[in-house]
């Protein structure tokens, strides 16, 4: 038992006034949106309280605007484009850097036997397996998410994206085994987001590798598609944006959510 002296301050209270995040106090600061930057908000959790970290970093693939592919005397591509997500300019050295960094902080945040679950396209995704597995996470699989439907492409037309599923350690066991590594799910079209992701594949994923109750990180929560699909399966959610516009956009989303529909996250499939 730790015992303190009058007008001490708790470490429940010192983290919550640096901004961490702790499950150890009666009054846990989760289910929330951050607005910052991700490497330095992560800094700030507790160490071991997530069961997951589901997210969709933007993959500077340089795809949107070939001229973007031009390189210059930094970690950034030579054009920016002001229409489209301000941190998807990474040159292949940045993104590495940025992704590992991440990772490394995923680890530490993470309880024993945690998951990740990252979005990332074809062009980038051996570049993001080697940065995640660099900070010593468990390489357990890759996931398509078949979006039902090509788009853009020239000889063979793009259908799909890659989730990449790492875990720390083993991997705590499954939630269900009847989800395969292909999940056929339709975009969105005309989202708030220019990446938004599709609820119900958010959903799935969470039913696979989450507990009852089971606390998600997002740290590149864009317009908050992974806190509603928290919220509508019952479980906890931290999120972080850089960009206050998207941050108000996830949170008017999440609150949006009916309470009731939070209660039904025993029987979700």
């Amino acid at each position: 038992m730790h015992w303190f002296q009058p007008g001490q301050a708790t470490p429940e209270a010192e983290r919550q006034q640096r901004g961490g995040i702790s499950m150890t106090g009666t009054t846990p600061n989760v289910d929330t949106i951050i607005c910052g930057d991700c490497l330095e908000e992560m800094k700030k959790l507790d160490p071991g309280i997530f069961d997951c970290v589901i997210t969709d970093p933007p993959y500077s693939s340089g795809t949107r605007k070939e001229g973007s592919k031009g390189i210059r005397k930094s970690m950034c591509r030579a054009v920016d484009d002001g229409d489209w997500i301000a941190s998807d300019c990474l040159t292949t050295n940045g993104f590495t850097w940025l992704m590992r960094n991440c990772a490394v902080e995923w680890k530490r945040v993470l309880k024993p036997g945690g998951h990740v679950l990252c979005f990332i396209d074809w062009r980038m995704y051996s570049v993001l397996s080697g940065a995640i597995e660099s900070a010593d996470l468990r390489n357990q699989a890759m996931i398509i998410w078949n979006k039902t439907f090509f788009g853009m492409g020239t000889h063979f037309r793009n259908q799909h994206e890659i989730i990449l599923h790492f875990t720390k350690g083993m991997g705590s066991e499954a939630q269900r085994h009847d989800v395969g590594n292909v999940i056929s799910i339709p975009p969105i079209r005309g989202g708030v987001h220019p990446t938004e992701k599709p609820v119900e594949l958010i959903e799935k994923l969470i039913s696979v590798v989450v507990p009852p109750e089971g606390i998600i990180l997002d740290p590149f929560i864009g317009s908050g598609t992974t806190a509603v699909a928290a919220r509508r399966t019952g479980k906890h959610f931290v999120g972080i944006e850089q960009e206050p516009a998207y941050c108000e956009i996830a949170r008017k989303r999440v609150a949006a959510v009916p309470a009731s529909l939070s209660k039904w996250c025993e029987n979700f499939k």
